[in-house]
């Protein structure tokens, strides 16, 4: 049972030691294409919102008069 530990645990510290070579970060990560996706549908809802808004004062304005 401690082999199976101390083998265990000889495992871990070798799979988690850091070699010293500095790891390239780019920009882009997995779900790029997704969060891309996703603010291009908050810009479209913006837009829609403010087309709506523009609607209802102009509507607004007409039952005034």
């Amino acid at each position: 049972m401690r082999l199976l530990f101390l083998v265990s645990i000889a495992l871990f510290l070798s799979a988690c030691s850091d070699n010293n070579e500095p790891q390239k970060v780019s920009g882009e990560h997995v779900w790029k294409e997704q969060t891309d996706m996703i603010n291009k549908a908050k810009n479209v809802q913006n837009i829609l919102n403010n087309a709506a808004l523009e609607q209802q004062k102009n509507i607004e304005k007409q039952t005034q008069n």
